[in-house]
């Protein structure tokens, strides 16, 4: 096990029908770094939120899968997305990014089909 990563969370696997997947269950995992990472970026909002990374990925209000990736959006007082990433090499699922996102951004990507609303 990489000492780096923190395992946070396990994928929904209710999330298969929506994504238009088939993966089983599999740990995710964030960087020990990932706060820093956020600050030295100005995320400052999305930073607030990296504890409530296992309720991101447990119960997310938009889902979507684009390019190998997983991206989810939960709406608290911000709009937080994250996306999850696949190491190759570790076959390790990890958050690979994570800010904040206006609410017109969301409604962009609905309309051209990159997330959509999950009901589970």
């Amino acid at each position: 096990m990489n000492e780096k990563l923190i395992k946070i969370a396990t994928f929904n696997t209710e999330l298969n029908a929506l994504l238009g997947t088939d993966f089983q269950a599999f740990s995710i995992y964030r960087s020990k770094g990932l706060l820093t990472h956020l600050i030295n970026r100005k995320h400052y909002t999305a930073a607030k939120y990296i504890d409530y990374l296992p309720e991101i990925i447990s119960s997310p209000d938009y889902a979507g899968y684009t390019d190998g990736n997983i991206e989810l959006v939960k709406i608290f007082k911000d709009n937080i997305f994250i996306s999850i990433k696949l190491d190759g090499k570790r076959n390790q699922h990890y958050v690979a990014t994570m800010f904040d996102v206006k609410t017109g951004k969301i409604e962009a990507y609905l309309k051209s089909g990159r997330l959509k609303k999950v009901e589970l």
